[in-house]
């Protein structure tokens, strides 16, 4: 994907844009359902090359598929980034579906990307799947299924989100923005804990019902024990806080163990009590109220 710089506007001034958006569209906002994520995406939300909904139930299915089905086509991703992801069609038992191949797996020492300095950076196809993993641990449904696989060589396989639209685009224009800005919070939270230093445009789209979908995770997870943007942080969903804090070390680690080096893992023990800081202070600062939703 396109490796290129971004910034969210201004997090407090974007609040109030969305503030007088929901007033002027208040039938609109009051339909949208309450999660804008649901844990496990919906039946149906699976769309075949075909522009018809793909049979899968639930994200074990697809995640079979992922494993097992023929590859029948292979072709460089129309977006080819510095990584070349290649782009697969996969058929099991009557059924097509595309997904997204990856194989970058490069180790770099003491250098300088932007404005962070890493003693070790990362980019790997295994950071892919466990993105997925702990997305999927924390309730958070916008990360697309992903398993490891060696096609040649070792890689990740991803759905592929047919039709997904770039939120950049000057016409997208959320039905409810506030439900839109929800998803944006916890995007905002997932990629401080995952340290993931490579968010743009080119890997998140917006599905047909207008909910968020984050690809392209082979630079998060770096071993540093920072965290990303912790200015972002403003409105924390509460659900998904839960789970974070619920579980132990052991218990964060094993959720993502078979992707992640021992260093990496030990960067995301870090941040996840850096973040239980951060929120403690917003707490203290402005009451459970106005920081959980």
């Amino acid at each position: 994907m396109p490796r290129q710089r971004y910034a969210w506007p201004n997090p407090s001034l974007l609040c109030v844009l969305l503030a007088c958006s929901v007033i002027a569209f208040a039938p609109l906002a009051a339909a949208a359902p309450q999660e804008a994520v649901p844990a496990e995406s919906p039946a149906g939300v699976w769309i075949g090359p075909d522009g018809e909904p793909l049979p899968f139930q639930n994200h074990d299915e697809v995640l079979e598929f992922l494993r097992t089905a023929k590859v029948v086509h292979r072709e460089l991703a129309p977006t080819q980034g510095i990584n070349k992801p290649a782009v697969l069609m996969l058929e099991a038992n009557g059924v097509r579906a595309r997904a997204i191949l990856r194989e970058v797996a490069s180790e770099k020492r003491r250098i300088r990307i932007g404005e962070r300095f890493y003693f070790h950076f990362l980019d790997s196809y295994a950071n892919e799947c466990a993105a997925y993993e702990l997305a999927r641990r924390l309730g958070l449904g916008f990360v697309p299924p992903a398993v490891p696989r060696g096609i040649g060589r070792p890689g990740s396989v991803q759905i592929w989100i047919e039709g997904g639209r770039d939120p950049s685009d000057k016409s997208f224009r959320p039905k409810s923005p506030m439900g839109w800005m929800k998803q944006v919070w916890d995007k905002d939270l997932f990629d401080n804990l995952i340290l993931n230093v490579d968010r743009n445009p080119g890997n998140m789209l917006v599905g047909p019902d207008e909910e968020l979908w984050l690809i392209d995770h082979t630079r998060a997870f770096q071993p540093n024990g920072e965290l990303l943007a912790p200015e972002a942080l403003e409105k924390i969903n509460r659900r998904v806080w839960d789970r974070l804090e619920a579980m132990d070390d052991d218990e964060l680690k094993d959720v993502v163990r078979d992707y992640l080096g021992i260093d990496q893992l030990e960067g995301l023990l870090k941040r996840r009590k850096l973040l239980q800081e951060k929120v403690g202070e917003l707490v203290a600062k402005s009451g459970e109220d106005a920081v959980f939703y």
